[in-house]
């Protein structure tokens, strides 16, 4: 059983989806415990940081389109430090978390971030020709969550909205979710990976993870 995004999601929109994978990986604000979230500079970051990233994989576009390794590389060095992993992790699982030994989820954690961007390693290679503009921000579910909006152009399919979800860890805002125009990377994955469980476990599920990642490197 192979996993992907749900039709809405295929080239050319995985572009978009992408660029807010790279918003939702480097979403990050430094902050006191106590203070409150600056919502401005979450803005700012978002913006400044998807701006950077893009332009390292423009300057390294020979490479990243020869050679998924190297797109990895750009992403463990800048992007998954960002991340809330034990979030996303969380909440991909959904009820099957608490089953979850800590050595499952971070096996799955792990295998899970190599399958989203071996997956859209095409797309995410030519993001140098996109551009992202941040429109706004709103709270989010819970009380210390906010939601950073923004807006992603630059292909065929025009302007598509981009939502990040974003939650303070430790002294920093960190991202855990991605909705595009209306579809969450989370919610999307959830129910798949609910039915591999059901039927082979979660060292099933992560079995099949590893396979998938391990035939892309091909």
């Amino acid at each position: 059983m192979s996993f992907a995004l749900s039709p809405f999601f295929r080239v050319p929109r995985a572009s978009w989806f992408l660029l807010g994978l790279v918003g939702l990986l480097v979403t990050s604000l430094s902050m006191t415990a106590r203070a409150e979230p600056n919502e401005a500079q979450a803005r700012e970051l978002v913006e400044s940081t998807a701006e950077a990233v893009i332009a390292e994989i423009r300057e390294n576009q020979a490479a990243v389109e020869a050679d998924p390794e190297a797109l990895l590389e750009i992403v463990d060095r800048l992007l998954l430090p960002h991340v809330d992993s034990e979030r996303m992790t969380r909440l991909v699982l959904g009820r099957y978390y608490r089953q979850a030994s800590p050595s499952q989820r971070a096996q799955f954690n792990q295998e899970f971030q190599r399958l989203l961007v071996r997956t859209y390693a095409g797309p995410l290679s030519e993001l140098g020709n996109q551009k992202i503009e941040i429109v706004g921000t709103k709270p989010g579910g819970a009380d210390d969550e906010l939601v950073v909006e923004s807006e992603v152009s630059g292909g065929d399919l025009g302007t598509v909205p981009v939502d990040y979800r974003m939650a303070p860890v430790s002294g920093e805002w960190k991202s855990y979710d991605v909705v595009v125009d209306g579809i969450s990377l989370v919610n999307n994955y959830r129910g798949s990976f609910a039915q591999k469980i059901q039927r082979d476990g979660i060292d099933g599920l992560i079995r099949t993870l590893r396979e998938q990642n391990e035939d892309g490197r091909g």
